[in-house]
């Protein structure tokens, strides 16, 4: 029977779902041990939130990021439009916008449709979103035009080419059909209801949300909107979504393995659906850049989110393998046995992740020649200067320098939102924690809500002190000599 939550979530223990608590907690020590920037993890099993872990600095108030997360939710409006007797997927999208001037029109761009934007096969060779991107400043700009005017060379649903520009488009049609934003609908149609509050959604030039990104809400919200999924559109005693969207949105549309990439995640090839990736453990999930994930898993009833800031070194399909390697084999259908010793190292284990220790200066760092300055050349972070002092930073991004607080053992909270590195226009607030490792000064920056952590190392190379930085998104910063 499913449960649905109101103010908050109806609770349990793992063990009392049948999951192991050893099981979550190798989960948590995996993290540990790889140092993986998770920033939050909740799992939800037969309508009971049995483990709820955020890793400091984030809280369960933290609004996050979900770039392609967004996906999922513009395509459940999607569903209820054509519930609704709005539209049909089977619509071709230039009849909604026979006002738009387009410079050649050919076979395929008339033959696109509604469902064709929803699989990821529009018949673009690539994403039409970067030359929306490219406009974004213009408050001209159009991107449904931009779209529209984006070569289509091959036959629409024949391809799996992953275009964010055409969720946007699902977004644009929303707007058409109804004169509302995708906001203002997904707050009537689904968030009102399921108790997603204050959720923001960046928007077009000309206000239109994006849709295939921009959506910023809570992990707790993430989990509302993948209890709605698990119970195929069902909320209580209202029907959100139709059962009958929620089944063909979750099954294979279109074949998104790549024949040429033999070492291609198998997470990433299992098929695509109606803007959701089809998991190769089972089930389905929402899946954002850098990992924010709602995993949605209907024959174990169980959901599970993931806020995440990967890339780089360790791959954004991480959370993705923690569950297969550690939650799916502790998973029984019938109750376990408790376990107090179990529950109780769980308990200790995720409190030192959430609550971590300050710990003073490491002894390696006493001689550290701090007050040391650095220019950078120019690089994809747009990071220009460093200064490192013994308790913070200052960082120079764009030409705009702020301040970064660190501190040892655990992050510190910076006062002020800082412009964050990336070409990213968004200002964050940032954590940033110390460690001497390897006869170096490392510093994590995390720039909250946000999957994006930059990386920056200070050491000794012959007579020279040197910086190294990189980030989790965006490219590497590159290293540079201190400055005489």
């Amino acid at each position: 029977m499913m449960i649905y939550p109101q103010a908050d979530f109806a609770r349990s223990t793992p063990e009392a779902q049948g999951i192991s608590s050893r099981a979550i907690e190798r989960m948590l020590l995996d993290i540990r041990e790889t140092g993986a920037d998770i920033h939050s993890m909740l799992i939800m099993r037969r309508g009971h939130l049995v483990f709820e872990q955020y890793f400091a600095p984030y809280t369960a108030e933290t609004k996050h990021s979900m770039f392609s997360c967004s996906k999922t939710f513009t395509s459940m409006l999607i569903g209820i439009a054509q519930d609704k007797g709005l539209i049909s997927v089977h619509d071709h999208v230039l009849d909604f916008f026979p006002d738009v001037e387009i410079a050649s029109v050919n076979d395929n761009l008339r033959a696109m449709t509604i469902e064709n934007l929803l699989e990821m096969g529009s018949g673009h060779a690539q994403d039409t979103f970067g030359a929306m991107l490219q406009t974004e400043n213009d408050k001209n700009a159009d991107w449904v035009k931009i779209f529209l005017n984006r070569p289509v060379d091959e036959e629409p649903g024949t391809r799996f080419v992953y275009n964010t520009g055409a969720t946007y488009m699902l977004s644009a049609i929303l707007t058409r059909v109804t004169g509302k934003s995708a906001l203002e609908l997904a707050n009537a149609w689904i968030f009102d209801t399921i108790g997603i509050k204050d959720a923001e959604w960046a928007t077009c030039p000309r206000g239109i949300n994006q849709g295939g990104t921009g959506l910023r809400i809570t992990p707790r919200d993430m989990l509302r909107m993948g209890t709605l999924l698990l119970g195929r559109g069902r909320w209580k005693n209202k029907q959100l979504i139709s059962n009958d969207y929620i089944c063909a949105a979750q099954q294979k549309h279109i074949d998104n393995a790549n024949p040429d990439d033999p070492n291609q995640d198998p997470n990433w090839a299992a098929g695509y659906g109606y803007q959701v990736w089809r998991n190769a453990f089972g089930g389905f999930r929402a899946d954002g850049m850098g990992g924010q994930f709602i995993v949605v898993l209907p024959e174990r009833e169980m959901v599970v989110v993931f806020t995440s800031a990967l890339g780089g070194d360790l791959s954004i399909g991480y959370p993705l393998n923690l569950i297969e390697k550690y939650l799916l084999p502790a998973t029984f259908d019938l109750p376990q046995l408790y376990g107090e010793e179990a529950a109780q190292s769980l308990k200790k284990t995720s409190e030192a992740l959430s609550h971590p220790a300050f710990l003073p200066i490491a002894d390696e760092a006493q001689g550290f020649p701090f007050g040391v300055k650095f220019a950078l050349p120019e690089n994809p972070l747009r990071l220009e200067k460093i200064s490192v002092y013994e308790r913070y930073l200052t960082l120079t991004v764009a030409g705009e320098s702020g301040f970064v607080p660190y501190a040892w053992g655990a992050p510190a909270l910076s006062p002020d939102p800082q412009l964050a590195p990336a070409g990213w226009t968004r200002y964050a607030r940032t954590a940033a924690t110390a460690q001497w490792r390897d006869d170096a000064l490392e510093i994590r920056v995390n720039y909250i809500g946000e999957p994006l952590t930059v990386y920056i190392r200070f050491e000794r190379q012959g007579d020279e002190m040197t910086v190294s930085v990189k980030g989790t998104l965006g490219g590497n910063a590159g290293a540079a000599a201190a400055l005489k």
